[in-house]
C-alpha cells in the first residue's frame, strides 16, 4: 500500500516536471507570435524581383507603431540551366550547404489607418531582387524581431521561381593548322627561294632583251637619217641656180658635161 503511494506521488511529480518544461520551452514561441505566407512559391516579375507577401500575429499590440524585423535568407538550392554537348538545354535543382544568409531589415507598421491605433496583427509585403544578389532558387527565411532578437513564428522554405543565367558546358575544341615540320619547312624555304632565282633571272633575260631591242631601234633611226640627210629634195618651179658658196652636187655637174660634149659636137659639125 505504501509503496503505490509512494509510486503515484513518483508519477504525479514526473509529469509536473514535464509540464512546467513545455510550458518554459514553449512560452518564447507563443510570445512570440506566428507568421502566415501568402504564397512559398513566388514567380518573378518584370522587374526580376520577387515580392513577398505575409500577415504577422503578435501575442499583444506593440507599443509603437512600426516594429523592426529582421528577414533572414539562406539558400539552400540553386535553379541551375546549363548547355550541354550537342547544343541541349538541361535545368537541375543544386542543393547548397553552408551558405552565407541574406539579411533585410524592414519596419513593419501596425498602426490602423481606420481606426489610428495599433493593432497585434497587420499585413506586409516587400520585394527582393536580383540586383540584391537574389536567384531563382530556394530559400530558409527566419523572421526575427530586432527589439530582442526573438524569432516570429518557425523557419519557412520558400521558393523564388524564375530562369537563371545558361551556363555553358560544351567541350572545347581546338582546330587549329598542324605545325610543320622541320624538313618541310626547309623543302618549302628552298622552293620559294628556288622561284624567286627563277623570277629573277627572266628578269634579267628580259631586261637585257629591251636593251638589245632598244639599241637596234637607234641603230635603225639612225641609218635612216643618215640616208635621208644624203637625199636631195628638189623643190617644184626651182630654176636649178644655186647660191654662192655651196658646192653643186655630183648629178649637177655631170649634167653641165653632158651639155657642154653636145654643144661642142654641133659646132664641129
Amino acid at each position: 500500500m505504501l509503496e503505490n503511494r509512494r509510486h503515484r506521488s513518483g508519477t504525479f511529480l514526473l509529469r509536473a516536471v514535464l509540464l512546467l518544461a513545455c510550458l518554459l520551452v514553449g512560452s518564447p514561441a507563443l510570445g512570440a507570435g506566428r507568421v502566415e505566407w501568402k504564397t512559398k512559391s513566388l514567380e518573378e516579375r518584370d522587374n526580376k524581383s520577387w515580392r513577398i507577401e505575409i500577415t504577422v500575429y503578435l501575442p499583444k499590440a506593440p507599443d509603437t507603431a512600426y516594429v523592426p524585423m529582421k528577414f533572414e535568407f539562406q539558400p539552400t538550392a540553386y535553379y541551375e540551366r546549363a548547355m550541354t554537348d550537342g547544343d541541349k538545354l538541361v535545368e537541375r535543382t543544386v542543393p547548397l550547404e553552408h551558405q552565407q544568409s541574406m539579411i533585410e531589415t524592414v519596419d513593419v507598421g501596425f498602426l490602423d489607418p481606420g481606426t489610428a491605433k495599433i493593432q497585434s496583427r497587420t499585413k506586409f509585403s516587400f520585394k527582393v531582387t536580383r540586383a540584391q544578389d537574389y536567384h531563382a532558387g530556394e530559400y530558409k527565411v527566419t523572421i526575427f524581431d530586432v527589439r530582442n532578437n526573438q524569432k516570429i513564428g518557425a523557419p519557412v522554405n520558400i521558393k523564388l521561381l524564375g530562369e537563371n543565367e545558361i551556363i555553358d558546358r560544351r567541350a572545347i575544341t581546338f582546330s587549329g593548322e598542324k605545325k610543320k615540320k622541320k624538313t618541310d619547312e626547309k623543302k618549302d624555304e628552298a622552293a620559294e627561294g628556288e622561284g624567286a632565282e627563277g623570277e629573277g633571272a627572266e628578269g634579267e633575260a628580259s631586261d637585257e632583251g629591251a636593251q638589245e631591242t632598244e639599241q637596234m631601234d637607234l641603230q635603225n633611226t639612225d641609218d635612216e637619217e643618215l640616208e635621208n640627210e644624203g637625199e636631195i629634195k628638189e623643190k617644184p618651179g626651182g630654176c636649178g641656180c644655186r647660191m654662192a658658196g655651196t658646192q653643186a652636187p655630183p648629178q649637177a655637174l655631170l649634167g653641165l658635161l653632158l651639155l657642154g660634149a653636145a654643144a661642142w659636137s654641133r659646132r664641129r659639125r
